[in-house]
């Protein structure tokens, strides 16, 4: 039966009537070898799920900034508030009617 290598520690520290075992060396050897596999296992998938997170985040910054670049162009685009919307078309349209009357025409 496997053990932790807590148990073979205590085992070794209380070794009670039967004492120790002869494979004891081998038992601890393998246990503490089993041991860090799994946590170096997990050490590597904690690794991997960090590295998908900061992908993901970089995603979504770079969203951000193309989102905010194109709401500054909007900004910019849209007519101060007390400026006329567009003189150059004013000027342009001078002499045409205007509004729905100019569909008509």
């Amino acid at each position: 039966m496997p053990k932790t290598f807590a148990e073979l520690m205590e085992q070794y520290r209380n070794p009670g009537e039967n004492g120790i075992p002869e494979t004891f060396a081998d038992d601890l050897n393998e246990t503490y070898t089993e041991e860090l596999s799994i946590r170096d296992a997990a050490i590597k998938d904690r690794e991997n799920k960090l590295l998908e997170t900061q992908k993901e985040i970089e995603l979504r910054d770079k969203e951000v900034t193309r989102l905010k670049a194109v709401n500054y162009d909007l900004m910019v685009a849209a007519p101060k508030a007390g400026e006329p919307e567009n003189q150059e078309t004013e000027n342009d349209n001078a002499g045409e009617s205007r509004g729905v009357d100019s569909l008509f025409e």
